[in-house]
């Protein structure tokens, strides 16, 4: 056993243990005393971390959701078109976590059962998380007249809500592993929404812009040489 792991990545070590073998066992089926195993630590060890079985479950999800929140963080943050950025954040938080289960999809129901009673609380914070993100994407689109919405908060709730149909615990085990559907659909999903928040003719005009720039810089040009094009023409034998 590796004794001289530091106490954050004894920590993660524990938990990809616990995924590794969620994806053969299923929940119900592993025991601390093999989660100690497939670490490499002792069963000690883990207590130092987790009091139960279901915590250790329960701080898998929540490590699923912590990456899942950076990554939205990260794409909230992004350049161009806002309505781009809502909609590739509405995806994000629904593709992001069914990657992040796919392995040990079929031990999800189990996982969900035993933990369910703490998750529900947990899920309410990580969601208001979420919405507060969302809200604040929602505000700058309607400071830049992108978006029309009265409340920006409960806007976010309404599309965090919808989306929230094609997360891995709202699905069958059948559909969890339907992958390629369930991104057409979401996909399908963020378009219907961001049609209801989109001002038509707001879309930003990238091209027209280039288009102007390049005009502008041909006429600047022109300008520059007065004499060039007149020179030109009368060099041009008559026919």
């Amino acid at each position: 056993m590796n004794s001289g792991r530091g106490n954050g990545e004894t920590r993660e070590a524990i938990l990809d243990a616990t995924d590794r073998l969620l994806t053969t066992r299923g929940f119900r089926g592993v025991t601390m005393d093999d989660i100690a195993s497939e670490a490499g630590v002792s069963r000690r060890t883990i207590y130092m971390y987790f009091p139960s079985k279901e915590e250790v479950g329960l701080s898998s999800i929540d490590r699923v959701v912590a990456q899942t929140y950076a990554r939205l963080v990260e794409l909230a943050g992004g350049t161009g078109d806002v309505a781009a950025v809502l909609h590739r954040v509405l995806v994000e938080r629904v593709l992001r976590r069914f990657d992040s289960v796919s392995a040990y999809h079929t031990s999800l129901d189990e996982l969900f059962e035993a933990v369910r009673p703490a998750y529900m609380a947990r899920r309410t914070i990580h969601m208001e998380r979420e919405v507060a993100l969302v809200a604040k994407v929602l505000a700058a689109g309607r400071a830049g007249g992108r978006f029309a919405l009265d409340d920006a908060v409960a806007t976010a709730s309404t599309l965090v809500k919808a989306t929230n149909a094609f997360l891995p615990y709202s699905l069958s085990v059948h559909e969890l592993g339907q992958r390629g559907q369930i991104e057409v659909e979401v996909r399908r999903m963020a378009d219907l929404l961001l049609r209801s928040l989109v001002v038509p003719g707001s879309e930003p005009r990238v091209k027209g812009a280039a288009a102007a720039k390049k005009q502008t810089k041909v006429q600047a040009g022109a300008r520059a040489r007065p004499g060039e094009a007149g020179a030109t023409r009368r060099k041009k034998p008559k026919p």
